[in-house]
């Protein structure tokens, strides 16, 4: 029997991975789309090729690990270097994921993931569960936190699908705010899952 897939997504700094943890103390798996996509740049030579055919050998130092400022310094000033590498590496993450979920054993299995829809996850979960919290709330989680300034948060956050477009798309919500508990939210959305 196959296990029933739910994604976890929401933008920077509503507390995706937050809720990813709570969920394995719970004894729910779930699968970090982000490390995942990291190790199989390294790992999965179908991409190594594609990096190196796009970037060059450059790419990845002389121990085969990719120099990943290098990289981002190429691709996040032309965006169709970050539409080539997505579409080299997303369909690896998303099979990689499928694979992982059969092999789990478990009944019910998540995945962590910012980009839902523009990966392709969305079709390979059977729901979709949105975690977000207000803008404000979001910018001050972030600050300080990756060495990133307000600009740069902001800026990132306008580049997310916006948040109303997301809870349209998603099948259950978690606001997760200091006012809110996230437990019993969770607790709702697995006896639904069940």
């Amino acid at each position: 029997m196959s296990a029933k897939r739910f994604a976890i997504t929401g933008g920077i700094g509503s507390g995706k991975s937050v809720v990813s943890h709570l969920l394995r103390i719970m004894g729910v798996p779930v699968y970090d789309c982000d490390g995942r996509a990291r190790a199989l740049m390294e790992s999965d030579g179908y991409i190594r090729q594609g990096l190196v055919r796009m970037f060059g050998e450059e790419c990845y130092d002389y121990d085969g690990r990719l120099r990943r400022k290098w990289l981002a310094q190429r691709i996040f000033v032309d965006k169709s270097a970050v539409q080539r590498v997505n579409a080299l590496v997303h369909p690896r993450v998303k099979a990689d994921f499928v694979e992982w979920a059969e092999a789990c054993g478990e009944p019910v299995v998540g995945v962590e993931t910012a980009i839902l829809f523009e990966s392709g996850i969305n079709e390979v979960v059977d729901k979709v569960l949105l975690v977000w919290a207000d803008k404000e709330t979001c910018i001050s989680r972030v600050e300080g936190r990756r060495g990133m300034t307000r600009q740069q948060i902001v800026s990132r956050m306008a580049n997310q699908m916006p948040l109303d477009d997301l809870l349209l798309l998603c099948d259950y919500d978690i606001h997760n705010d200091k006012d809110k508990a996230i437990m019993p939210q969770l607790e709702e959305f697995l006896q639904m899952m069940a």
